[in-house]
């Protein structure tokens, strides 16, 4: 664990515990393990669950939390969360009745300097969910054109000079390969122009971090193909707790919950349904749950979080 002590705070915990599990539910999954915070509160509350299933990509978190979670209902696998069904089959598991899924990124990844998540310390450029998987973040600003650069940056981190960046990321690796996150932080800072009007203040490279971890993680694909594959693997009543923490995530969660809600797919003007689709889910929270001002000030990564919920029917 490189000597890094993991520290977190689950984030909306209370609104978590809240929408996790109709009453009465047995089988609770968390898709996200992390250190397992929400999990342990919603086995704290819901005293019916019989199976707690809790699912992370990263090998080292889930090595701390085995060594340190003791609770005889859970049982922890490396594996992503859209692995959920092989996972159910080889436990012999049919239906779940909660299913949380928190896309955040864990305080130990953020606080390891050797995982990349951050520029607050220089660290290797990996910034891969799972460090024993898979291209790197070094691999991505070294061996991609500057359009594939760009067309990363600015979508995934709806970043507004993402061709400013990208440019400087191929001239930068001209005369020596792009290896630490300061250096690629530096790069950033560079391009980018102070402005009195970043009042949240916001460094200016987090949006470039965040569109490579994005994309080395492939987060966004993951995101949509579990999303369905929840929604299967509940019972009738189940809930699916989803948190996101850019707009990118909470669009495709928001355009799923509405369109699995509403059902029919027929244009307006058909007086009648004829597609036949009926609603998969009912939503439980009509609008995103925030943190409020006291969680925020306890705990400042909790500020772009938000909730969504819903039950299977």
């Amino acid at each position: 664990m490189n000597d890094i002590v993991p520290k977190h705070q689950s984030v909306l915990l209370n609104k978590v515990v809240e929408y996790a599990m109709p009453n009465e539910g047995k089988i609770f999954v968390d898709g996200t393990f992390g250190l397992g915070g929400h999990t342990k509160a919603v086995l704290e509350k819901y005293k019916s669950i019989k199976i707690a299933l809790g699912i992370d990509r990263d090998s080292q978190i889930l090595k701390y939390a085995r060594d340190c979670f003791d609770e005889p209902k859970l049982t922890l696998f490396q594996a992503k969360a859209s692995d959920l069904p092989i996972i159910l089959e080889r436990l012999g598991i049919k239906k779940v009745d909660g299913i949380l899924l928190d896309l955040g990124v864990s305080s130990y990844q953020l606080d390891n300097p050797q995982r990349g998540f951050s520029f607050s310390k220089s660290g290797p450029l990996d910034m891969r969910m799972n460090p024993e998987d898979g291209e790197t973040a070094e691999d991505l600003v070294n061996t991609l054109s500057k359009t594939e650069l760009e067309k990363i940056i600015f979508e995934y981190g709806e970043e507004r000079f993402g061709r400013k960046i990208a440019d400087a990321i191929v001239r930068y690796r001209a005369n020596k390969p792009l290896k630490t996150t300061e250096e690629l932080a530096k790069i950033v800072c560079d391009v980018i122009p102070s402005s009195p009007k970043n009042k949240k203040h916001i460094h200016p490279a987090t949006k470039t971090f965040q569109a490579l971890r994005i994309a080395v993680n492939h987060e966004l694909d993951e995101l949509k193909n579990f999303l369905d594959i929840a929604i299967d693997s509940l019972n009738t009543g189940g809930h699916l707790t989803i948190i996101s923490f850019h707009s990118l995530e909470d669009r495709i969660v928001k355009n799923f919950i509405q369109t699995n809600a509403k059902g029919c797919e027929c244009p307006p003007q058909f007086p009648v349904c004829i597609c036949g689709k009926k609603p998969r889910i009912k939503i439980l929270t009509p609008k995103a749950i925030f943190a409020d001002e006291n969680e925020i000030m306890l705990n400042p990564r909790a500020r772009s979080a938000r909730l969504r919920s819903i039950a299977k029917i």
